[in-house]
């Protein structure tokens, strides 16, 4: 949880500061969304590789590496050119895109059936809560030290993690049974099954949302609507907060109610509406309102969607890590676009409405694939715990 807090640090903390680097920098909206829009795509690319290697090298040596990969914000200060500054933002996509699915294993294996959707909500949890401690102090500190130092500030929380990781993680390694080694063609068959599409589909749109909302909102909110840097930093920070609570809640509420896909179809309603608002009452006190209950929509399914894979039938180790491997890298199609799509619509058209608009209705996938799967909490889970 430590280590995932601390990743979640750097994930969109370039984004309350996006008008400094803009200037500093003397680059455009469509450039400048590339140091989000560049996460995804090395999610897109090498999610599922990183999936099949959790069966060859172990999670505990996975979750090590990315821990430290994913701490390479902290060279931001090091970059005195901007394609510097996407390469730390690359590496620390490289290094998420090996914890995330290194996790799923671990928990199948450490937790009873009934505890895995409350591990699996204080773990993405922890992620949020990271994104929003940065976007309430990142525009503070990068008045006091710079925005190149506050980077490097939060971009060094994950080295500690990845300390106390392979100094008392031990027995991580030990604690999870992989069945075999994956092969391609086998990776293959569990990416192309439709329980695998129709999950990865389900958090796309709501993940394509939520990545752009809160990678132009700030900005938008700066300079369309008049807000200080600090304001429209705090107001994604309520965002990641919303979301952080959301996931506590949707983690106890999770274990009675034992139906799965309500839990996808409700938030998935909710989110595409909540996303209009978030941009079309900027001028209004709802305006806060909106921005909570897209923060809390958009995260409050995961632990659900993330606990399915785990339940439905002959699911073991390597079906859970291919499968949180194509959630990320499918959904990262998506979420690659959606920022670099607001920026280069608002530079061509001079408004960020069609873009943010183009987001919060692809966000109903969530609703759409959340009626097609299949229900798995009304019988005892299968899982392959020990």
């Amino acid at each position: 949880m430590w280590i995932s807090f601390s990743l979640g640090m750097s994930m969109f903390a370039v984004s309350p500061v996006t008008t400094l680097i803009m200037d500093d920098y003397s680059i455009n909206r469509g450039t400048a969304s590339l140091l989000v829009g560049l996460i995804p795509l090395t999610h897109l690319l090498l999610a599922i590789p990183g999936s099949m290697l959790v069966s060859r090298i172990g999670p505990r040596k996975l979750i090590f590496l990315g821990a430290v990969l994913g701490s390479t914000p902290i060279l931001s200060f090091l970059a005195v050119n901007f394609p510097l500054l996407v390469i730390t933002r690359v590496i620390y996509g490289i290094g998420l895109a090996l914890v995330f699915p290194s996790f799923g294993p671990l928990a199948m294996h450490w937790f009873r059936p009934k505890e895995l959707p409350v591990m699996n909500g204080l773990f993405v949890a922890a992620l949020t809560l990271g994104m929003a401690i940065s976007s309430f102090a990142i525009a503070p500190i990068s008045e006091a030290v710079g925005w190149k130092a506050a980077l490097s500030i939060f971009g060094g929380v994950p080295l500690l993690g990845a300390f106390f990781w392979i100094a008392l993680g031990q027995r991580a390694q030990a604690s999870v049974q992989l069945v075999g080694h994956l092969t391609f063609k086998s990776t293959l068959r569990i990416v192309r099954s439709r329980n695998t599409l129709l999950i990865a589909a389900a958090d796309a749109g709501p993940y394509a949302l939520l990545t752009a909302a809160v990678a132009w909102l700030p900005t938008y909110y700066h300079e369309v609507h008049g807000m200080s840097l600090s304001e429209a930093g705090s107001l994604m920070g309520l965002l990641s907060l919303a979301g952080a609570i959301s996931l506590v809640a949707a983690s106890l509420l999770v274990l009675r109610i034992r139906r799965r896909r309500p839990m996808l179809i409700v938030p998935g309603v909710i989110v595409g509406f909540a996303g209009f608002g978030s941009f079309l009452l900027a001028d209004t006190p709802l305006v806060v309102v909106a921005v909570v209950v897209l923060g809390a929509a958009a995260w409050f399914y995961v632990p659900t969607l993330l606990t399915i894979p785990m339940e439905l039938p002959g699911a073991d180790a390597n079906s859970v890590a291919v499968t949180f491997g194509t959630l990320m890298s499918m959904g990262s199609i998506f979420t690659m676009i959606s920022p670099l799509t607001v920026g280069v619509t608002t530079d061509l058209l001079g408004s960020y409405i069609p873009g943010l608009a183009l987001f919060s209705v692809l966000a109903w996938s969530l609703m759409v694939a959340g009626a097609m799967l299949p229900e798995t909490g009304k019988a005892e889970p299968q899982t392959t715990h020990r």
